[in-house]
């Protein structure tokens, strides 16, 4: 195996089975295999990896079981952008030497643990052995979503309590980790996603009188960059380490003996866009990305209510003023950040809800088109899919309706 050598097999067996004497432990034998389908990333390769090793003087053997994320081995341009962007030296950092001092805040397990980290690689404990992701059958309920909303409400307090307690401010402290990887003007990513948004506005049928059109051509791109003001670190609320990834795949419960029930807890990953800013980014994203439109129409007020009285709990457990973040203050928060809800929708969903097979086809057959496609103009990605995928261009324009809508009537935004 040339992804790990024998040396760092070792080391990260060590860290697995601290109870045990180092020097007692030798490595039998290692498996990588390449993670599903499914679990291809846009920013690099995944893997199942296990390690066989015996304590030579216990003379006990032990089967160890990671998930392995590297930076794509296998297309030139997508590792080249995320050597770019410097995505895995961001969340090694985050997990190394952030999460763990939050979690000691925590009841529950935030984060799946971090075994081992080059700039290149991040050997991860494998959830799948105790939790998964819900099922193409199985449907999200608003038990579901309060799961993550109570997950999510842990992550921030325990983030608020490490910097009470030990008295330190995250932003400054780790400025240099926590940069801005998405909604930033320097990445062409999102550029090129801004640049889609009009493209596709312009199309939608809804849209072709003489004063929207005007509308999406003149004014529609402006406006959309007005939401990386909303990511960035909020002088109106108390801010948070935010995972700010918070969409399905990211996301996965653990259930019972019996699997037919509701998960009894949740775990999430990737955390390479995690960022210290509002709270209010996490919740919106989590019920604008994952649950469909008519569904967080329905449970939307109610996630709100939720998630805060999940919070203000954490905040009293953990010693200190549930009055932090007042429910008023969260909820004119959510209402302001509105705007950065809406467009990271419109920007992920012709992403995340393309097929799989056609995303994977093109991008080991095309990578340099596919490439070229994320980072310069989307517009023939998209015509290409809306042809082979049936119901493709209804489902991305539902965002893009809302979106735009949204803009049309704050006319305060076009100040």
């Amino acid at each position: 195996m040339d992804l790990l050598s024998l040396e760092e097999c070792l080391l990260i067996a060590q860290r697995s089975l601290p109870e045990n004497n180092k020097s007692n432990l030798i490595v039998l034998s290692s498996q990588l295999d390449a993670g599903s389908n499914d679990l291809l990333g846009y920013m690099g390769e995944y893997y199942k990896f296990e390690l066989d090793v015996e304590d030579i003087e216990k003379k006990k053997k032990y089967c160890l079981h990671y998930f392995i994320k590297s930076l794509p081995r296998k297309n030139e341009p997508q590792r080249k952008e995320c050597e770019r962007k410097g995505v895995f030296h961001k969340e090694s950092a985050v997990y190394s030497q952030l999460l763990p001092k939050i979690q000691k805040y925590a009841t529950k397990k935030l984060f799946p643990v971090c075994y081992y980290s080059r700039n290149d690689i991040l050997v991860l404990e494998d959830l799948t052995q105790n939790y998964r992701h819900l099922k193409a059958s199985e449907s999200y309920t608003i038990d579901h979503y309060k799961l993550v909303l109570e997950h999510l409400s842990e992550l921030h307090a325990a983030s608020i309590a490490w910097e009470e307690k030990e008295h330190l401010n995250i932003e400054e402290l780790y400025k240099d980790v926590l940069i801005e990887l998405h909604l930033d003007a320097d990445n062409s990513w999102y550029i090129t996603g801004l640049k889609a948004i009009v493209f596709l506005a312009a199309r939608h049928p809804q849209y072709q009188t003489k004063e929207a059109q005007t509308f999406i051509q003149d004014k529609l791109y402006n406006l959309l960059t007005k939401a990386e003001e909303f990511v960035a670190p909020s002088k109106t609320i108390r801010n948070v380490l935010c995972h700010r990834d918070t969409w399905d795949r990211n996301i996965l419960y653990s259930f019972k003996e019996d699997s037919s029930l509701l998960p009894n807890a949740c775990c999430i990953v990737d955390f390479q866009l995690a960022k210290y800013c509002s709270p209010t980014l996490d919740v919106l994203f989590l019920l604008y990305i994952v649950a469909p439109a008519e569904v967080r129409n329905v449970i939307y007020d109610e996630c709100l209510e939720h998630y805060h009285k999940s919070l203000e709990s954490h905040l009293v457990r953990l010693g200190l003023d549930k009055n932090l973040i007042t429910r008023e203050n969260f909820l004119q928060e959510c209402q302001r950040t509105r705007l950065a809800a809406l467009l990271i929708w419109a920007l992920t969903e012709p992403q995340t809800k393309m097929s799989p097979s056609i995303s994977n086809r093109l991008r080991s057959e095309e990578p340099e088109k596919f490439d070229y496609y994320l980072n310069c103009d989307r517009s023939e990605l998209l015509l290409r899919v809306m042809e082979i995928q049936p119901g493709y261009e209804e489902t991305i324009m539902s965002p893009i309706k809302e979106l735009v809508d949204y803009l049309m009537e704050n006319e305060y935004l076009n100040a």
